[in-house]
């Protein structure tokens, strides 16, 4: 089940933030200096099959999914957020699900709270 390009109609921006120390000590991420990376998307509410599905294998609650095309730096769950550009919401991101073999990856979000 590969990805229909005619359905990517979101673009989104993938946000890694670096590490850095605080004055404390501690390793903390710096979203004000995050790499951003604009990719085009399909967004699948979470009431849909495929983002129900990526919940039951999480064992956790997502809002939704987003299907884009495989990439070559793959987003990691703790230092990556995602901004939809079509309403503005931003999401924290879930464990990636691939696509057959690198064709895309299904990345489920839930809400950043404000």
């Amino acid at each position: 089940m590969g990805l229909n390009p005619g359905n990517l109609d979101r673009e989104i921006v993938l946000q890694t933030a670096p590490t850095v120390q605080s004055d404390s000590g501690e390793e903390v991420f710096d979203w004000d200096h995050a790499e951003e990376l604009q990719v085009w998307a399909e967004f699948l509410a979470g009431d849909t099959r495929e983002a129900w599905q990526a919940g039951q294998r999480l064992g956790a609650y997502v809002d939704g999914v987003y299907r884009i095309y495989d990439l070559e730096t793959r987003p990691q769950p703790d230092n990556t957020g995602i901004v939809d550009l079509r309403d503005g919401r931003v999401f924290d991101i879930k464990p990636w699900i691939e696509i057959g073999r690198g064709d895309g990856l299904i990345i489920p979000v839930v809400a950043r709270g404000v």
